[in-house]
């Protein structure tokens, strides 16, 4: 018998994809459905209605969402997700008239958008006066122990009191240490003119003089430690011992004698050898 020959050109049959599974032990088969991953973020910190936390709160979140925009599809997810974040506190009517009419799903609450929303929750949270809220903070403001520390957040402040470049250095210095402000008027080259100049002054001093803090103390330890400080006794206790060496009788004057200095001790010395000479 003829075998049967396949018809030229003929390709082979191709199956059909089959969509992917997984068999958890021996329940039915589940097929794996890719979710969408969010990006490891810090989550906002619960919001009490203090008006100081207000505007971090608010960064807290922004930041959040603009890392997640997937997990936020639409304006009415932003802001139950804002809302789930704000506790107990001066806030609680707020939060709480948002949240029912959000879930009842109300025609007026759904109208107002994401960004209305913020602005509704800037106006019943932020200081009423930005600007005096930052120059009191400022005033308060002071190095602790690093001067870049300081002037980062100097410089966060000083954006959002509307002081000029004058203002700025006045309150600049105010917040320095004494001698750190002395080491920079008095500088070779002069006082700084502008508050850029001050900043970077100040971080050039305070950075010189820690690591020549840091040099002492490895010098200290390549050399076996500091050395003994020489002990220096006062002029009275030297010239007190060196009239006990001549004579004994002297000392009775020591609890009336509160300075003797070099002329005197000269004297009492002569007189002495002078005495033993005539005996």
């Amino acid at each position: 018998m003829a075998e049967d020959k396949k018809p030229s050109g003929s390709r082979p049959r191709r199956e059909e994809p089959v969509a992917e599974e997984a068999v958890i032990g021996s329940a039915m088969p589940v097929q794996v459905v890719s979710a969408v991953k969010e990006v490891k973020a810090a989550l906002p910190r619960a919001f009490t209605g203090a008006r100081k936390d207000a505007k971090k709160f608010l960064r807290e979140v922004l930041i959040y969402v603009a890392l997640n925009p997937k997990a936020f599809p639409d304006d009415r997810s932003k802001k139950l997700f804002l809302l789930s974040y704000m506790t107990d506190g001066p806030g609680e009517f707020w939060k709480n008239e948002k949240t029912d009419l959000l879930l009842a799903f109300d025609a007026n609450a759904e109208k107002v958008t994401w960004s209305e929303f913020l602005d509704d929750f800037r106006t019943s949270f932020e200081p009423l006066d930005p600007a005096l809220k930052a120059q009191l903070e400022l005033k308060d403001l002071k190095m602790k122990e690093r001067a870049d520390e300081y002037t980062y957040q100097f410089t966060y402040l000083a954006k959002q009191t509307g002081y000029n470049d004058a203002a700025q250095i006045v309150a600049f210095k105010r917040g320095l240490p004494k001698s750190l402000v002395f080491k920079i008027m008095t500088r070779p080259e002069g006082a700084p003119s502008t508050i850029k100049e001050w900043m970077n002054a100040a971080i050039i001093f305070d950075e010189s003089y820690k690591q020549a803090l840091e040099y002492g103390k490895t010098w200290d330890d390549e050399h076996g430690g500091k050395k003994p400080q020489r002990s220096f006794r006062k002029k009275e206790e030297v010239a007190i011992k060196q009239i006990t060496e001549i004579d004994s009788v002297t000392l009775l004057v020591r609890s009336n004698v509160k300075l003797l200095d070099y002329d005197v001790v000269k004297k009492l010395v002569r007189f002495k050898v002078q005495s033993l000479s005539q005996n």
